[in-house]
């Protein structure tokens, strides 16, 4: 389940991130909009869509001109829902709605040519000889549709005589033209009403195979679906995450935000990939300001999430129990529609992730949480919220500025950040505080973004005040600092 509200799966970056997935088809677009979850009781069919892609992705790497051949024939799939219910209703179709179907057909028989993509998608396409030799009684492998003379001999009487008629017409005047024209409304109204006739037949001959062209149907989106998969894993460099048993420790080597690190690329900045082991219980996630917490939780949630949405996630290599939900939260929380408070809102959705936790192991993820309320009570609340969760089978990874004592379950991360004495040589190369987006340059320039396991309670950040200092902060306030020390 997942239990990401629209405006933070946004601030997550998961749709930006899954832009990389590029469907072609409409039925692929919609099976990658439904954000499939796979829970616990899922793992098989999982582990089988994570190995079609995996197989999918080794075997358009050595077959590029399959691969261009299926995405040529995918672009020109559409959308035939509503052909196709009509069709199972036994209604009769226009000749545009018999045309997609032909075409269809068409597209599904060369698709059945490119059986090493099929079969490493593990997709079954079911052959339709019997519409196809309805649709195309000549054999002529034309892509439009058209009622031909061949389906019926009152038809071809029909038009014959009109084109017989026609061609007195071009040189008959007067009275007899104008006799000529009652003729020929009398045999357009006769030919529309076989052509009718021809449809509705046509229509009662191609219904019992509804379900099965409807099935194909399905068979492209998921093919589609797959290969798009296959395709951004093979951009990102991702590999087969493995599935691990309930209560086993999730692990993310060398884990990245591609939304992010192409953001950051783009800028001419480096972006550092990071490790991280995350066990059952409680991790406290700790670091100073500008040291990449938000970042390094959001690329978490993302390689899980991905994980449990049948993706590669962007990871060097990820392992993972299933998990029945998986849940985010960031500081941001829109309260204008339910009339709530901002630590309200936090509560309520802290409380919905417990009432879900209670009932199956889930990945909880709290980017520094009731930061809007009083630092005691937050502090108390937060240790509290670290505590619980410690006792439950899933996982929680907080981050936080307020100290969280050590305990049971209870284990603490730290990002390095900005060491004292490369903070401390910058203030003393440079005395008077250089431009804004300079020295924020150069304090990014000095975090080191990498996570180290830490014994004991979390200690909280400092460095706070002399990067203050050295931002140019009114040296009046500093005054009132050193009387309040």
């Amino acid at each position: 389940m997942l239990l990401i509200t629209r405006q933070d799966r946004e601030r997550l970056g998961l749709p930006q991130a899954l832009e990389a997935c590029r469907c072609m088809t409409p039925q692929g677009k919609r099976l990658k909009a439904r954000y499939r979850y796979f829970g616990p009781d899922e793992r098989p069919l999982l582990e089988a869509e994570l190995s079609a892609v995996d197989q999918l992705a080794e075997y358009v790497k050595h077959h590029p001109l399959e691969l261009r051949n299926g995405q040529g024939l995918l672009a020109h799939f559409r959308d035939l829902r509503g052909t196709v219910a009509g069709l199972s209703k036994n209604r009769t179709l226009d000749l545009n709605e018999l045309s997609e179907i032909k075409q269809a057909v068409r597209l599904l028989h060369k698709l059945l040519t490119l059986s090493g993509l099929l079969a490493k998608a593990d997709i079954t396409i079911h052959p339709l000889p019997e519409p196809e030799a309805l649709l195309d009684p000549r054999g002529l492998g034309t892509s439009g549709f058209y009622l031909y003379d061949d389906y019926s001999p009152k038809l071809a009487l029909f038009r014959q005589s009109r084109a017989e008629l026609e061609k007195r017409m071009e040189r008959a005047q007067g009275e007899e033209r104008a006799e000529l024209l009652g003729q020929r409304s009398q045999l357009l109204a006769g030919e529309a009403e076989e052509e009718r006739a021809v449809r509705a037949a046509l229509s009662g001959q191609l219904a019992p195979f509804a379900d099965r062209l409807s099935d194909n149907l399905q068979a492209v989106g998921q093919l589609d679906f797959r290969l798009a998969k296959a395709q951004m894993a093979l951009r990102w460099g991702a590999s087969k995450p493995d599935l691990l048993e309930g209560g086993e420790a999730v692990i993310l080597e060398q884990f990245h935000h591609p939304v992010i690190e192409d953001h950051l690329s783009a800028r001419g900045a480096a972006y550092e990939r990071q490790t991280a082991t995350l066990a059952r219980g409680t991790t406290v996630l700790t670091g100073a300001n500008m040291g990449g917490k938000s970042v390094t939780l959001k690329a978490m949630t993302l390689s899980v999430l991905m994980i449990h949405l049948g993706y590669f996630p962007p990871a060097d290599y990820a392992a993972s129990p299933l998990f029945g939900f998986v849940s985010y939260s960031s500081d941001y929380f829109d309260t204008t529609k339910r009339g709530l408070s901002t630590f309200a809102s936090e509560v309520v959705k802290i409380r919905d992730d417990i009432r879900q936790a209670r009932q199956t192991p889930g990945f909880v993820v709290l980017d520094e949480p009731l930061r809007g309320t009083n630092p005691q009570e937050a502090t108390a609340l937060v240790g509290a919220l670290c505590r619980f969760y410690a006792s439950l089978p899933g996982v929680l990874v907080l981050a936080t500025h307020y100290e969280v004592p050590a305990g049971e379950g209870i284990r603490h991360l730290r990002l390095r950040g900005i060491q004292t004495g490369d903070l401390e040589e910058i203030m003393e190369i440079t005395k008077e505080p250089p431009p804004d987006e300079e020295a924020v340059r150069r304090i990014e320039a000095l975090m080191d973004y990498s996570i180290e396991a830490m014994d004991g309670s979390s200690a909280v950040p400092t460095g706070a005040i002399r990067v203050a200092r050295w931002l140019g902060l009114d040296s009046g306030v500093f005054e009132y600092l050193e009387e309040q020390e």
